[in-house]
């Protein structure tokens, strides 16, 4: 009996997962091929940690060769969609194709600034190493700038450090400051007094995921950290040396304000992988995810073996009409 060839595209946690869990099950019936960008999976909840120093990039990275390469049944390739070939059930890449009797897509999710003028510009995401990196490089270039700088107010834009969201991400991002703000103050002669680190929420309430509790003892930490927790704070507009938001709750009447600062690091929302749209798969009506069913089958191409997983994906909710948000409970 010829064996049945699995495509898995995209080696981010859900494809990993899927790729371990059908390569253990399937051990002799079936020819797993993953295909990536990159040849290494990013461990995305250590970002943080990379773009504040405390950790080297090779600790992110974990080698998918070593990781699911190990299985005698899985072919890892470099390489990156152009196409799908649904009739002829191919995937077709930059470098070839690939035939498939069973396709997972799960090319994972990307920022989504939802509109915001400035954020592509001038902000920085946190969503891949190379974003990590950069962050790390723009710390570093602001802070020994600014041990350089005569100039009150501008120092005082290098030394502002502002973190939109209030979410897992932006909190732990704004945690690995208050710890980075300690070194380079030591580093540099730069007193710790001098530095400014905000954390920007449109939301009334922090980590609204969490248990009030809970959230509540994050707070009072930061704040005990000198922390500026931001919130009824809706940014606007993103500059070079600014951002503008909106200040006031939902029932009030709003307050246009500019606060300085020369960073912005942006961790406020996830939409699909745009890349995701060349499998011209149905979409979720924002976001940017592919629309799955409750077996995790592609909406529109129900019984032709293709599957959506992980961040790109998109379960519609039949009680709401709305999609399971992009969180581990959820996945």
């Amino acid at each position: 009996m010829a064996k049945k060839k699995i495509v898995v595209v995209g080696a981010g946690f859900a494809g990993v997962s899927a790729t371990r869990l059908l390569a253990k099950n399937l051990k002799n019936d079936a020819e797993i091929t993953v295909i990536d960008k990159h040849d290494f999976q990013t461990s995305m909840t250590q970002l943080h940690e990379v773009a504040a120093s405390r950790v080297e990039p090779d600790a992110v990275q974990y080698q998918l060769e070593r990781t699911i390469g190990k299985f005698h049944n899985v072919n890892v390739v470099k390489d990156s969609l152009v196409e799908l070939d649904k009739s002829g059930k191919k995937v077709i890449t930059e470098k070839g194709s690939y035939d498939y009797d069973y396709l997972v897509v799960s090319m994972g999710g990307e920022p989504n600034d939802f509109g915001v003028p400035g954020v592509k510009e001038y902000g920085f995401t946190l969503w891949s190493l190379e974003d990590a990196l950069k962050i790390e490089a723009h710390l570093k270039e602001m802070v020994q700038a600014a041990a350089k700088e005569s100039d009150s107010e501008k120092r005082k834009k290098l030394l502002t450090f502002s973190v939109a969201g209030s979410g897992f991400t932006g909190i732990e991002m704004a945690g690995e400051l208050i710890d980075w703000r300690k070194k380079v103050s030591k580093k540099y002669g730069i007193p710790e007094s001098e530095f400014t680190i905000n954390i920007v929420e449109m939301m009334p309430t922090i980590m609204n995921i969490l248990d009030r509790s809970l959230a509540d003892k994050a707070l009072t930490y930061l704040q005990n950290k000198n922390i500026n927790v931001l919130v009824n704070h809706g940014i606007t507009a993103v500059a070079e040396d600014h951002i503008t938001v909106n200040v006031g709750g939902r029932d009030e009447e709003k307050v246009v304000k500019e606060i300085p600062g020369n960073t912005l690091i942006w961790t406020t929302g996830v939409q699909g992988n745009t890349e995701a749209e060349a499998c011209q798969l149905s979409e979720t009506e924002r976001g940017h995810h592919l629309q799955a069913n409750e077996y995790m089958e592609a909406i529109g191409n129900e019984n032709q073996g293709i599957y959506v997983a992980g961040d790109v994906s998109g379960y519609i909710v039949p009680e709401n009409g709305r999609p399971t948000p992009q969180i581990v409970e959820a996945a």
